[in-house]
């Protein structure tokens, strides 16, 4: 009676651990799965602030040197860069299997990414209530005058977009 005691515990505890290796597996696989997401989402964040940035380069480069362009150039804040793919990473737990040093270089992207963007919204919505004041008091915005009370602010973005960058070009996956 012992011995098929011991073989029925040593049974269901053989299935216990084979069962958590197999889950612990398919985390791992699942986990890798969303790191290709994560990383691919990097890759289009940068492709699209590459963009931004070479026009609000050179957008700043002419207020700077207070050219009249012709051409209307706008600053444009990347508020439109993704995180969906980071986010679900993270919300979901399969960042718990994945490598801490992967997971460490891709939270402070998108740490470094959320400021650039926090920076944006403030940019859209302090342009926002000048215009507003300005509607309000009958007033027309000088857009030279505008741009280079901004001026700063446009510079530190520029800045930031050019560290973030940097950033992206710094991400590899881990093999």
């Amino acid at each position: 009676m012992l011995l098929e005691f011991a073989s029925i515990v040593v049974g269901v505890l053989l299935a216990l651990g084979l069962s958590e290796w197999a889950d612990e597996r398919e985390h791992r696989q699942l986990a890798n799965a969303a790191l290709d997401n994560v990383y691919a989402e990097v890759e289009r964040n940068q492709t699209v602030l590459k963009i931004i940035h070479e026009n609000n380069s050179a957008t700043v480069a002419a207020i700077e040197e207070e050219q009249d362009s012709g051409d209307d150039r706008q600053f444009i804040p990347g508020i439109q860069l993704e995180d969906t793919a980071w986010s679900t990473f993270i919300e979901t737990g399969l960042s718990a299997y994945a490598s801490y040093d992967e997971v460490l270089e891709m939270s402070n992207v998108y740490s470094l990414q959320e400021v650039y963007e926090q920076s944006g919204r403030f940019l859209i919505q302090a342009s926002m209530t000048s215009s507003a004041f300005a509607a309000a008091s009958g007033v027309e915005i000088d857009n030279d005058l505008f741009a280079q009370n901004f001026l700063e602010y446009f510079s530190m973005l520029a800045a930031v977009e050019e560290q973030l960058i940097t950033a992206y070009d710094s991400v590899e996956r881990a093999e």
